[in-house]
C-alpha cells in the first residue's frame, strides 16, 4: 500500500522506525507538538495538510511528474487530542486514525494497557524520547528555562508568579515508556532525574509497538481503529460504550458509524 502519513512529532522516534520497516510506502509529515493546547490551531493545521495533499500541492510529498500511482489512505498519527481532529476529513482519501485519546495509547500499544496503568496511577505524566525531545517536559532544566524567558519578558518577580502557575500540582509520579526496539539511557536518567526534583515517584514502563505496527501496516481492526471513508469527517465517540472515535456523513442525516 502506498500511505500518507501526517503525525504529531510526539510520535517521530517510533513511527520513523515503524516506517522505516514496513512494507508499505509512508510518506510522513511530521506537525510540532503542541497543537492539542489550541485544539482549532491543530485541527486547522491537519486539515490543511490534507487538502494539499488532496491537491498536489504540498510540498513535503512524494511527487513525480510521470508517476500516477496514488495514496491508498490518509493516517493520522494522534489521538481524538483534546478534541483536536474533530471535524478532520478528506474528500478522495479514507482517513485512518488509532481509536485513542491521545498519544500514550500508541507508546503503550493498546487503550487497554494505557486504561490500566491510568487506574492505579491517576497522577502520571509520561516521558519517553520523542516527548522529551519535542515537548516541555517537567524538570529542572525546563524551570530554568522557563524562569529565563518569563524574567526576560515580565520581569524576576512575575516571572516567579508564572512558574508557579505553571507547576504541575495534580502530578505524583514520573514514567518513563521503554519500548524494547528503542534504548535511550539518557532520557530514563532525565526522568528518574525529573521525578527527584518534583518530588515524585519514577517507573520505567515497558512500551509496545504493537499497535503503531498494525497503524502502518494497514492491519486496521474496526476496535482499534477509525477507517473514516472520503467524503466523512472525524468526531468523537460519547456513546455509552463507545469507540472514542467514529465517523459522520454529512450527505446524510443523523450520524452514522462507518467503518
Amino acid at each position: 500500500m502506498r500511505l500518507k502519513l501526517i503525525a504529531c512529532k510526539a510520535l517521530f522516534r517510533e513511527a520513523s522506525l515503524i516506517a522505516a520497516q514496513s512494507e508499505n510506502f509512508i510518506d510522513a509529515t511530521y506537525l510540532r507538538q503542541g497543537l492539542h493546547d489550541t485544539p482549532d490551531l491543530l485541527r486547522r493545521a491537519i486539515q490543511d495538510e490534507i487538502d494539499r495533499v488532496e491537491s498536489g500541492d504540498d510540498i513535503h510529498t512524494y511527487s513525480a511528474r510521470y508517476d500516477r500511482r496514488d495514496f491508498d489512505a490518509i493516517l493520522l498519527g494522534y489521538g481524538l487530542c483534546s478534541n483536536g481532529i474533530v471535524g478532520v476529513g478528506s474528500k478522495k482519501y479514507p482517513v485512518v486514525v488509532p481509536r485513542a485519546h491521545d498519544c500514550i495509547t500508541l507508546y503503550l500499544g493498546s487503550k487497554e494497557a494505557y486504561a490500566a496503568y491510568f487506574k492505579e496511577h491517576g497522577g502520571t505524566f509520561w516521558y519517553n524520547a520523542s516527548w522529551i525531545e519535542n515537548a516541555v517536559t517537567p524538570s529542572e532544566q525546563t524551570d530554568r528555562e522557563m524562569m529565563a524567558v518569563y524574567a526576560e519578558k515580565y520581569g524576576e518577580e512575575n516571572a516567579a508568579f508564572l512558574l508557579e502557575a505553571e507547576m504541575t500540582e495534580n502530578y505524583t509520579r514520573a514514567a518513563y515508556i521503554k519500548w524494547p526496539e528503542l534504548s535511550f539511557p539518557q532520557y530514563e536518567k532525565y526522568t528518574r532525574d525529573a521525578a527527584a526534583y518534583r518530588g515524585w515517584e519514577y517507573d520505567c514502563v515497558l512500551g509496545s509497538s504493537a499497535l503503531m505496527l498494525e497503524f502502518l501496516d494497514g492491519v486496521w481492526d474496526y476496535d482499534k481503529f477509525l477507517v473514516a471513508p472520503p467524503g466523512s469527517a472525524i468526531e468523537a465517540d460519547v456513546r455509552p460504550g463507545g469507540k472514542i472515535l467514529r465517523a459522520i456523513n454529512p450527505r446524510r442525516d443523523g450520524h452514522t458509524d462507518l467503518r
